[in-house]
C-alpha cells in the first residue's frame, strides 16, 4: 500500500513511524507547510510543501487540524482508485466528497510525539462511501491494530465527546492537582503512582465501581475543607460541581 500523509503534527508524526516499520505499508511522502520536513520525523521521508505535486498514493491520509480538512481535501488530485482519509472523530465524512473514494480513519488515542505508542492496541474506527473502499480502509487499519470497526459520523462524534472526557478534562485535572501541590511547595510527582493506579483499575472494573474520594462517600466535612482551601482560586467552582455531580451517583450505585 502506498500511503502519503497530509500535515506534520502529532498523529502524523507517529504514522509515518508505524508505516515504516510495516513491511506492506510504504510511506511514499509527507506534505506539510513548512520548506523542510520537521527534525522529530525521519530524515529519510520525501518531503513535499505543495499539495499539486503529490505523488500519486493509493491512500492521503489528512492529519490536520479539522477546520482546514475540507479545503485542503479539494486541493488533493486524484483518480479513481485514489482514497482520501482523514482521521478526525468529529467531522463528517462528506466534506471529502470531491474525491470518487472517500473515508475516515480516526485512531481512538492521545498521540505526543514524545511519546512511543503501541498501535497494535488502539481501536481504529473506519467509514466510507463505497464497500469497495471500506475493504481496503479495513485491510490497511488491520495491519496497524487488532481492533479495527466500522462508525458512522454521528458514532464517531460521541466517541470523540467521550474521549474528551476521558482524556482530555481528565489531563486537565492532573494540571489542576500540579498547580495545588506546587503552590504548597510539594513535588507533583507523588500522584504518579495514584493516576497509574486510576487506570490500571478500570481494566477490572466498570468506571462506576471504580469511583472513590469524599464526594461518592458523601463526606460534607472533607469537601467543605476542600473548598475552603480552593476559595480564593479558579478551581473552587470546578471541585464543587464535579463533586455534586459524583454525589449524585449514590443513588446509581
Amino acid at each position: 500500500m502506498n500511503i502519503s500523509i497530509i500535515g506534520t503534527g502529532n498523529l502524523a508524526f507517529h504514522f509515518s513511524e508505524i508505516f515504516m516499520s510495516t513491511s506492506d505499508i510504504n510511506l511514499i511522502e509527507i506534505f506539510g507547510r513548512k520548506k523542510t520536513l520537521p527534525k522529530e520525523f525521519n530524515n529519510s521521508i520525501n518531503y513535499c510543501n505543495c499539495l499539486t505535486k503529490l505523488k500519486e498514493a493509493d491512500f492521503y491520509i489528512i492529519c490536520i487540524s479539522d477546520d482546514y480538512i475540507k479545503n485542503i481535501s479539494k486541493k488533493i488530485i486524484t483518480k479513481r482508485n485514489n482514497i482520501v482519509l482523514h482521521c478526525s472523530g468529529s467531522t463528517k465524512m462528506d466534506v471529502l466528497s470531491d474525491h470518487l473514494s472517500h473515508g475516515v480513519f480516526y485512531p481512538i488515542q492521545t498521540f505526543s510525539k514524545e511519546k512511543k505508542i503501541n498501535f497494535k492496541k488502539i481501536p481504529i474506527a473506519i467509514e466510507s462511501n463505497s464497500i469497495k473502499s471500506l475493504k481496503k480502509i479495513k485491510k490497511l487499519g488491520l495491519l496497524l491494530s487488532e481492533k479495527v470497526f466500522l462508525a458512522s459520523s454521528d458514532q464517531r462524534l460521541a466517541i470523540h465527546v467521550s474521549a474528551v472526557f476521558a482524556n482530555n478534562f481528565t489531563n486537565y485535572m492532573r494540571i489542576i492537582a500540579d498547580e495545588i501541590l506546587k503552590s504548597n511547595n510539594i513535588d507533583s510527582d507523588i500522584l504518579n503512582p495514584l493516576s497509574l493506579e486510576t487506570t490500571d483499575k478500570l481494566k477490572y472494573l466498570s468506571s462506576k465501581k471504580a469511583q472513590t474520594g469524599p464526594a461518592i462517600r458523601n463526606d460534607i466535612k472533607t469537601i467543605k475543607k476542600h473548598l475552603h482551601l480552593l476559595k480564593s482560586t479558579n478551581h473552587f467552582k470546578i471541585y464543587e460541581i464535579i463533586s455534586k455531580e459524583i454525589t449524585k451517583l449514590n443513588n446509581e450505585l
